[in-house]
């Protein structure tokens, strides 16, 4: 997740998914723990996969009459199920990206921080399809997203500024917006965001820059932010001969009301009142 972001990683997972049933070789009797216990595995992510979780409790209330049928059909059953899970997801996500191109204008200059595939797919989109002019501020924070959003940039002539993330301040009177994906909203208006992206939106909302959101319907959660199961990680380090106990968190944590546009495949979503 952390090197794809959750929605590319949900459809690497659901393809994962459709390939292991094809292959899967049980009993008849197995085939149904078999199934129940590989989605008690993803159902326990940390942090919790929400919209792979979403599609998953579909996908089990979908087989329950099934698993009782002669195996070969279960498992079409089952592989038919996924795909159209897959192809559903697939279809959104498609979406989302269409919704964020219409929100590059002429003249924009946006920050963007460790983005989704979908972000980084609309910056593409719109200065080569839609001959969008604007210029992009990449803070510099995730190696690997970063690298693969760089490429990209450069394969397509887009304009961009790079600096690390903790030189912000010299920018912002000059840009307008920030873009940022998310692995879940929850219903206590929290959002759940990559590494070092609730600094950037602190420092934004305070200085009055827009901040969109961008994310499928399917990565709402139905529980709220205690159940998200972000990892928390603790190292013993040695740094410059001074030993440490450091504790990390896989992700960050934004309130919503930060957030002044959020945006779905269906356009922009009022959440606070």
């Amino acid at each position: 997740m952390k090197a794809m972001g959750s929605s590319w990683t949900t459809i690497a997972a659901l393809k994962s998914y459709i390939d292991a049933v094809r292959r899967l070789k049980p009993s008849a009797t197995d085939f149904k723990s078999l199934i129940l216990e590989l989605d008690d595995v993803i159902k326990s992510t940390e942090p919790r996969l929400i919209p792979l979780l979403h599609l998953v409790e579909e996908f089990e209330a979908d087989m329950q009459p099934h698993f009782q049928k002669p195996l070969d059909e279960a498992k079409a059953l089952a592989v038919d199920i996924l795909t159209k899970k897959l192809q559903r997801f697939e279809s959104e996500t498609g979406k989302l990206t269409d919704q964020c191109v219409n929100h590059i204008q002429d003249g924009d200059f946006i920050i963007t921080h460790s983005p989704t595939g979908g972000i980084r797919d609309a910056f593409i989109r719109a200065h080569t399809q839609v001959k969008r002019k604007f210029k992009l501020l990449i803070l510099k924070q995730d190696l690997y997203r970063t690298k693969n959003l760089i490429r990209a940039l450069n394969e397509t002539d887009v304009e961009y500024i790079l600096i690390p993330e903790y030189n912000l301040s010299h920018f912002l009177a000059a840009v307008n917006k920030l873009f940022i994906g998310a692995v879940s909203v929850t219903p206590d208006n929290k959002v759940v965001t990559g590494v070092g992206t609730a600094n950037i939106v602190t420092l934004c909302h305070s200085y009055k820059i827009p901040v969109y959101l961008f994310i499928e319907t399917l990565k709402f959660a139905h529980r709220p932010l205690q159940e998200q199961h972000i990892h928390k990680k603790e190292t013993d380090e040695i740094e410059a001969d001074v030993a440490f106990h450091m504790t990390t968190f896989s992700h960050d944590i934004v309130d919503l009301f930060m957030v002044n546009h959020v945006i779905t495949e269906h356009g922009e979503k009022k959440v606070i009142p």
